[in-house]
């Protein structure tokens, strides 16, 4: 079936006080194959001005600038400006690959019951170069990544940034949590797996630039210990009634944290049996922060 390219895709790119990746970002996206696109990149609040002019070097790219809230924030507010039928995220570091927008259109405007497709992605190192490494499903796992997948991702993985591609409508119910610092990813890609099916395409599509760097958000350990908690809260919000249901939610992000706290504290690991897990998930959510065996 030939591809409808009236359908226009929104890409959102935060950027804050980082520069030298932002033009090649956003040329990726402008070289891809599929061409009904338009570029939003937002400011959040970054003390350097360098957004603007990159931005203008390009038809279809959008500057925005907003008050400093976060990366939930900035994609929040592009999410309330796209005029896309379809969203895709980028951090101002990562790049798409030529065809990734025109095969993941595909796959939802031919499987009108999908509401986000998303792949594997290439590793790229601080300079650009391909490390031959991917992160994404291992061959045997590929098929759990498609479909209703709530029950099998809860605690154990997410989609990857930069692959996943949106209908537009996944964000009249749901949004980033921007009180989290960290662990946002997680948290929303976790509850967007509760309501929608999704689709996984297990070849690269993306490029993920690993930079090593201990200021990166993703590699602050110690900032995720105790999130579990604040995610059971956002469960809560959604509205979720069904007490057997709930209970299954804080066993899993229970064991999920005390797991996640013992890697980070190798040397002040907690030794709590699943039992004891199973009887009172609550308790132990709450007290993440602070277990003692």
């Amino acid at each position: 079936m030939e591809l409808n390219k009236n359908y226009l895709v929104s890409v959102i790119i935060p950027t804050y006080n980082r520069d030298e990746f932002l033009e090649d970002a956003i040329n990726s996206v402008v070289n891809q194959t599929y061409k009904n696109i338009e570029i939003l990149v937002i400011d959040d609040g970054s003390s350097r001005k360098y957004a603007e002019a990159i931005c203008n070097k390009f038809e279809n790219c959008k500057y925005f600038y907003k008050v400093n809230g976060g990366i939930s924030s900035a994609r929040n507010f592009g999410i309330q400006n796209a005029t896309g039928d379809f969203i895709a995220f980028l951090d101002d570091d990562d790049l798409f690959m030529p065809e990734k927008i025109e095969k993941q259109i595909a796959i939802l405007i031919n499987n009108l019951d999908v509401d986000c497709v998303h792949s594997s992605a290439a590793i790229i190192d601080e300079n650009g170069i391909v490390t031959g490494e991917t992160i994404g499903a291992a061959v045997n796992k590929a098929n759990s990544r498609s479909g209703y997948v709530f029950w099998n991702a809860l605690g154990n993985w997410c989609i990857k940034s930069p692959t996943p591609l949106f209908r537009k409508k996944v964000f009249d119910k749901l949004q980033f949590d921007e009180q989290l610092v960290v662990g946002e990813d997680l948290d929303f890609y976790q509850r967007m797996f509760y309501f929608y099916k999704i689709y996984y395409i297990n070849e690269p599509l993306s490029y993920y630039r690993d930079c090593n760097s201990i200021s990166r958000l993703s590699k602050n350990e110690e900032k995720y210990i105790g999130i579990e908690r604040r995610f059971f809260e956002n469960f809560l919000k959604m509205g979720i009634k069904n007490p057997f249901t709930l209970y299954k939610i804080a066993v899993k992000l229970a064991r999920t944290g005390i797991r996640n706290r013992n890697i980070f504290y190798k040397d002040d690991k907690v030794i709590i049996s699943k039992w004891k897990i199973f009887l009172n998930p609550f308790y132990y959510l709450k007290n993440l922060n602070n277990l003692k065996n």
